[in-house]
């Protein structure tokens, strides 16, 4: 018997979150749910068409922003199978993905993930860009290992449950800046308790990456906010290290070694702006 899914997807961004449902019903099965999570004030227009009775799913509507990892919470509480994969409203997943994803699943994996390929829309890669700064836009370096990454991933909501395992609010994005790790930290937790993960390595979705997210202001910011986040994740070192080895790898030539000083750096200044944050509230 096949197991049902549900294909949670938490955004707030509404006018791109019509498009992205619109892709969706495709690659449902006949059992599965949706469940969309909107987290921000949405213009009368929208929820109107959002709010349109379309069978198999429900939209839940936060209000005001409360965050990505709250939303992914409430997801876990209201998904009505006990499968449930997330999805970003800028991901491209296909049926056959959700299909591995639910043989996985069903097969005994608690967490899985696949390839996120990064999708630049027809643009050429900037010369401020290599592989190496491709996890800055949520998509997998293509010649690495992938690992689970929250952009397209499955959980098996009733064993983190049980092992007390929720998203950190304190990590993951809310409103316009740009922390994260809310996944990683999710998935390592999971694993330390003897939780199965897997990756589908040969499982690919896409990552549609707009013209302003290939700008060298948002990817710097990114990286700064990597540093906010492994900071407050309590990996402030490894962390660096780990950021330092990716950025290099975008390849031995003088360029992507110069980008990753660069890059790394502004992981460094976002370490050192948490620090002085949390000592403040602290004193």
């Amino acid at each position: 018997m096949t197991q049902p899914l549900t294909v949670a997807m938490c955004s707030n961004r509404p006018g791109q979150l019509l498009a992205a449902l619109d892709r969706l019903p495709d690659v449902l099965g006949p059992d599965d749910r949706l469940l969309v999570v909107v987290d921000t004030a949405v213009p009368a227009t929208i929820r109107q068409q959002l709010t349109q009775p379309v069978g198999r799913r429900t939209v839940l509507f936060n209000g005001a922003t409360v965050g990505l990892s709250c939303s992914r919470n409430l997801a876990l509480k209201e998904a009505p199978t006990r499968h449930v994969v997330f999805v970003d409203d800028d991901i491209v997943v296909t049926a056959a993905a959700v299909e591995n994803l639910r043989t996985a699943l069903t097969g005994g994996a608690h967490v899985v993930g696949t390839r996120i390929t990064a999708d630049l829309q027809a643009r050429r890669m900037p010369w401020w860009l290599t592989a190496g700064q491709l996890h800055y836009l949520g998509s997998h370096h293509p010649d690495l290992p992938a690992s689970i990454w929250g952009g397209c991933f499955a959980l098996d909501r009733d064993h983190a449950r049980l092992l007390g395992i929720d998203f950190d609010s304190r990590l993951g994005r809310v409103g316009t800046n740009l922390a994260s790790a809310e996944d990683t930290t999710l998935v390592r937790q999971l694993a330390a308790l003897g939780a199965t993960t897997a990756v589908l390595h040969t499982t690919e979705v896409h990552h549609l990456i707009p013209a302003p997210r290939l700008r060298p202001g948002y990817l710097l910011r990114r990286a700064y906010w990597q540093g906010r986040s492994e900071v407050r994740r309590g990996t402030a070192a490894s962390g660096l290290r780990k950021e330092w080895a990716r950025n290099r790898s975008g390849g031995p030539a003088a360029r992507p070694a110069a980008l990753a000083l660069l890059y790394t750096a502004a992981v460094l200044t976002g370490i050192g702006r948490e620090l002085l944050d949390q000592a403040r509230r602290r004193s």
